[in-house]
């Protein structure tokens, strides 16, 4: 079905009485938000109309204008033009949009996002290895294999895509839906770091450097296969310390931070990709 044949959400249309001490606006986001984030109006469903909007909460059309764009900037909605405004589900994107700002604003450095990821990581194969089932296991297997055909990558986001394709599966197969995106969003960002800060590498030197970790992704597998944390852990762990000594070994690398001019065009391009 498409968007403009899914079928519009009936909301109560009486005004609805604000506390005058906080903005209308805010007002209005956050009984839309309440709306959305309790299934009130499903995804993709279409919201009522501007007019229909302003009378229920009493406002302008341009207040409520106001608060559709601050619902689309935070991945709840999207607008298309001529048909309505439509509920989007993008929890995902709207984590990582509070993170990135989260990490811009403190000037968070590259080496204390590692840190999160690893913290992250390591709690997420010990689930995985509990809670891991056959289509897990089937797809970390798949998603490792798949670098026996990485001679074949001609460009360095194909080899990105075999990276994160291994490190998404395993968080996936823990089962826990907060720490998967918190993962996802980290996992993206730091890929996208490196290989910015990497500019100009052949796709030979990032191929190369994917299968220094090869071992150690085979390791991850067979601890989630053992069904046994501690195993799975340990084979963690060796794949994190190579990692980090990565990070360390290369002093430029080691000293961004994600208040970087260049970086938060970088994380901005991310975003939007993060989006679509």
């Amino acid at each position: 079905m498409s968007t403009k044949e899914r079928g519009a959400s009936t909301l109560p249309t009486e005004p609805k009485p604000f506390r005058r001490r906080v903005k209308v606006v805010d007002e209005i986001i956050e009984s839309l938000r309440q709306d959305i984030v309790t299934r009130r109006v499903k995804d993709g469903e279409r919201l009522p109309t501007e007019k229909e909007l302003s009378r229920r909460f009493g406002v302008s059309q341009p207040t409520v204008r106001e608060a559709i764009r601050a619902l689309e900037t935070l991945g709840l909605v999207e607008v298309l033009h001529g048909s309505g405004c439509f509920v989007r589900s993008q929890g995902g994107f709207a984590l990582a949009s509070a993170l990135q700002t989260l990490l811009q604003l403190e000037s968070v450095g590259i080496m204390e996002v590692l840190d999160i990821r690893q913290v992250l990581g390591r709690r997420s194969i010990e689930l995985a290895a509990v809670k891991a089932t056959e289509e897990d296991i089937a797809e970390i297997t798949a998603s490792s294999s798949r670098f026996g055909q990485l001679g074949k990558a001609k460009q360095v986001d194909e080899v990105v895509g075999y990276i994160l394709g291994f490190q998404r599966a395993v968080s996936a197969a823990a089962h826990n839906p907060l720490l998967q995106s918190l993962e996802a969003f980290l996992l993206a960002l730091l890929n996208e770091i490196q290989v910015n800060s990497l500019t100009g590498k052949s796709v030979r030197f990032w191929r190369a450097r994917a299968m220094d970790f090869q071992p150690y992704r085979l390791g991850i597998l067979e601890g989630v296969r053992s069904k046994d944390p501690v195993i799975a852990r340990v084979a963690m762990d060796l794949y994190f310390d190579a990692q980090r000594k990565r990070f360390e070994q290369d002093e430029d690398l080691r000293a961004l931070n994600l208040s970087n001019p260049q970086l938060i065009s970088v994380v901005a391009d991310m975003m939007r990709d993060l989006r679509t």
